[in-house]
């Protein structure tokens, strides 16, 4: 149990996110630390050099001035004074025998008959001469005076080993704390950093256990975190969106299949109980392959949707005279509008060709007229009309019906809709989703604007992929025909 909790912890994201903190955290302060010991040493042993070299120059300059005693009475002054800092001196001759000595008394551990023996260092170069004991060296610089004799100036390295030793031991005490700070820290930090995360695994649990409203709160910071937690969110609400969907389409197909279903059933029935009369039969037949027929177009038009929605509708593409296609579909539709007093024109400039499926454009153009002609009072006006805009098709279905609401405007495409208005009517529910599936399937787009009471425009943009346009001449009018 217990290592199944270690294994646990060393796994989490948090723990390592931790570790890693508190590992670069130590790291660094480390090698902060290492570097100020470094330049604290650094800087304490140029001190230290730059104080020989000061006491050597200024020695020689009072040896040449007043030879060797007067050195000795200089020294002596200082010494009764107490005045500058201990040094070590001595004065050696031709053959490096010691000619003069002074050393403090607390510097009585170094070996200085190891000094005549020893060779001479390079100008500038210091001798380091270690204590008996090895805790301390003395650093001696060398200058030749005018009489052949050797002047050394050194001091000893205890008083800067002093310093650092205590740096060292406050670097230690203060690194304790840290490393504590550090792991705190890196512990708080990660903890808080995956905050986000926890609450993402809980929202997941939660939708698990049947709370689909479940959504991920956003911090409101702007960091990729709630970026992430607001595509999560986005993504519950699409696929919320798209289970109530179909919920609806099922409910409608449920709803719209057995009124067929139930008519066939009907009809077989009937035929049944008519024996021995081949009239009633055929006609039962009849009545139900037209039911049958319903329900293949309904199969059908779902199929199509599906298969422009996933891009795998096989579009026949060809030049098309779109002029020529409208006034196809308006002069179908004639004799439909006329029966209801309804006005139908077309207005379209000089032929344009673009390059599209013609039965699918067609198909397209038949549910927008056939739902304008059901949705237009009598005496109303349903126009088309057609014009290029920056290399896209663009053609307009506008009617004097009754209009929809904002609401039915973001519905209409949704498969198997049916408005309010519209469930007195027979159809499908299938024709606009099947025309923006046509639509973008053509790489276009649809929009729809509609007031209720006064009507709707339908705006198809179609790129123009393939064009050879035929201008008219500048003195005739565009072509408008009125059916």
């Amino acid at each position: 149990m217990f290592s199944k909790g270690l294994d646990s912890l060393r796994n989490a994201i948090s723990f390592r996110l931790a570790l890693w903190y508190s590992a670069c955290f130590i790291l660094s302060t480390a090698s902060l630390f290492a570097l100020a010991y470094f330049l604290l040493a650094s800087t304490l042993r140029q001190h230290d050099r730059n104080s020989i070299e000061q006491r050597l120059h200024q020695l020689a300059a009072q040896y040449q001035a007043t030879n060797l005693v007067g050195v000795k009475k200089e020294l002596a002054l200082e010494s009764r004074l107490r005045q500058g800092k201990p040094f070590f001196i001595r004065i050696a001759g031709p053959r490096n025998t010691t000619v003069f000595v002074e050393i403090p008394d607390q510097w009585a551990e170094f070996d200085l008959n190891r000094l005549e023996h020893a060779p001479l260092a390079d100008p500038g170069a210091l001798i380091r001469l270690p204590a008996k004991d090895d805790e301390a060296v003395l650093e001696i610089a060398s200058l030749h005076l005018p009489d052949q004799e050797l002047l050394q100036v050194g001091k000893s390295t205890e008083e800067r080993d002093s310093v650092l030793e205590s740096f060292g031991w406050i670097v230690a005490g203060v690194m304790i704390p840290m490393v504590v700070i550090g792991v705190l820290g890196g512990a708080f930090l990660a903890r808080r950093s995956l905050r986000p995360i926890r609450q993402l695994i809980q929202t997941v649990h939660a939708i698990e256990a049947g709370a689909m409203g479940a959504r991920v709160p956003i911090r409101q910071i702007g960091d990729e975190l709630d970026e992430l937690g607001m595509l999560f969110n986005d993504m519950l609400n699409r696929i919320s969106t798209l289970i109530q969907g179909m919920r609806n389409a099922l409910d409608n197909v449920a709803h719209d299949l057995r009124t067929p279903v139930a008519r066939i059933r009907g009809i077989a029935e009937l035929a049944l109980r008519s024996e021995g009369e081949p009239t009633g039969s055929r006609e039962a037949l009849a009545d139900c392959v037209e039911e049958s027929d319903q329900l293949l177009q309904m199969l059908n038009t779902l199929m199509d949707i599906s298969e422009a929605e996933t891009g795998t509708l096989k579009l026949h593409l060809t030049p098309v005279n779109i002029a020529d296609l409208l006034a196809d579909a308006v002069e179908l539709f004639q004799y439909v509008a006329e029966e209801k007093a309804i006005t139908l024109s077309i207005i379209t400039p000089a032929p344009i060709w673009l390059t599209a499926d013609r039965n699918r454009l067609r198909q397209v153009m038949a549910n927008l007229l056939d739902n304008a002609i059901k949705y237009t009072p009598q005496g109303g006006r349903i126009e088309v009309h057609a014009h290029c805009r920056q290399n896209m098709m663009v053609i307009c279905v506008t009617d004097t019906g009754i209009g929809m609401t904002r609401d039915e405007l973001t519905k209409i495409w949704d498969r198997l809709y049916r408005g309010d208005h519209s469930r007195s009517q027979r159809g499908l529910g299938l024709g606009l989703s099947l025309v923006k599936a046509v639509v973008e399937a053509h790489k276009g787009r649809v929009e729809a604007s509609s007031t209720p009471g006064a009507g709707s425009v339908f705006t198809l943009m179609l790129p123009i992929i393939f064009a050879a346009e035929r201008p008219a001449p500048a003195d005739d009018p565009p072509n408008i025909t009125r059916m």
